[in-house]
């Protein structure tokens, strides 16, 4: 194991995932923030994607990897990931987009070639207004097109907001991040089906969304551990996109979270259908299978250092942590013993 990847993960469940429970010491807000910014600045000049339209999980893993307490490994990472991965460089920007937000998402919604273009509007929004009042207020255009990029708009700009959400006072690095995840989902702006039969539990009142945000992870989270789809990577989004709504809900108004809860599952079930996939082998699978502890899962993430091993472990630990459920632990599980990096 390599160094440090022990001891960070242990402390990963200072915030909800180490122990099973989800308690533990105190989180560090400030080591947090420090790391978070750090980050941001080693990836000033990365792009958005790589390889075929992938999305950059640099920020986003990061960003996790400060949740779990894995300070001192995140340079390393960062620099690992970017000699494998290969960012590309975004388009240059081709010009100020519209002040006002409906003739903005006329002239440049789901036009990529514009992404630097809205990285620089959301920025001047922000520079504006109050981070929350500009997200709220772009919320429900950015929701109807909640598959942008299979999901990424959205868990960016969540992993974002968690920050935001946590530090005492935004630094302009994590405002930024903030624009940039807002300016690749409006880029990659995918409509979400309307006519598709989503699963999950129907909700009518903002009450009731917490509770069947929790029936729909764990539900999308035993499907995974049960088929260990093979490739194994396109399905966990339908754990991390409605994991990822999770981090938001606490600022959206009643209306905007139920409406959003009932997008994320459609968006859940449309992550199954959108990549063909194979039933494959998954320790699940085993006779008398009990998952490993979450400080054991969140380890074994870090140590292996493949994106989605790392955020999905972490989205499924800290919904475990909400609400107890083997499920979450079983899917985690079964990602990293069938993901390679």
């Amino acid at each position: 194991m390599r160094p440090g990847i022990d001891r960070c993960a242990d402390s990963g469940a200072n915030r909800h995932a180490g122990s099973d429970s989800g308690s533990g010491a105190d989180f560090g807000v400030g080591r947090y923030a420090d790391s978070v910014d750090d980050a941001l600045d080693r990836l000033w000049e990365t792009g958005f994607e790589f390889g075929p339209d992938f999305a950059v999980h640099a920020p986003m893993v990061a960003e996790t990897l400060a949740v779990l307490g894995c300070h001192d490994v995140i340079p390393r990472w960062i620099e690992t990931n970017g000699r494998r991965r290969g960012h590309h460089v975004p388009p240059a920007a081709g010009g100020l987009l519209p002040e006002d937000p409906v003739e903005a998402r006329r002239a440049a919604l789901g036009d990529y070639r514009r992404v630097a273009d809205w990285v620089q509007y959301f920025e001047w929004r922000l520079s504006e207004r109050p981070w929350r009042e500009v997200l709220v207020s772009w919320w429900p255009s950015l929701m109807e097109g909640a598959l942008s990029a299979f999901t990424h708009g959205l868990i960016r700009t969540a992993h974002a907001v968690r920050t935001l959400s946590t530090v005492p006072e935004p630094s302009e690095l994590q405002l930024n991040e903030l624009a940039r995840g807002m300016a690749y989902w409006a880029a990659r702006h995918t409509p979400v089906p309307r006519k598709l039969r989503a699963e999950g539990p129907a909700v009518t009142t903002a009450a009731e969304v917490p509770a069947a945000l929790s029936e729909l992870t764990a539900l999308h989270a035993g499907t995974y551990a049960r088929l260990a789809p093979h490739p194994p990577v396109p399905q966990v989004h339908a754990v991390t996109a409605p994991a990822a709504l999770r981090l938001v809900l606490p600022i959206l108004p009643d209306d905007l979270a139920v409406s959003s809860y009932r997008a994320v599952a459609t968006v859940a079930t449309a992550v199954w259908k959108a990549v063909p996939s194979m039933p494959g082998a998954g320790p699940a699978a085993a006779e008398g299978y009990r998952p490993p502890p979450g400080r054991v899962l969140a380890a074994d993430a870090v140590e292996l250092g493949e994106e989605h091993a790392i955020k999905l472990t972490e989205a499924c630990l800290r919904e475990h942590a909400l609400s107890p459920d083997d499920r979450y632990l079983a899917a985690a599980h079964t990602l990293i013993s069938n993901c390679q990096y």
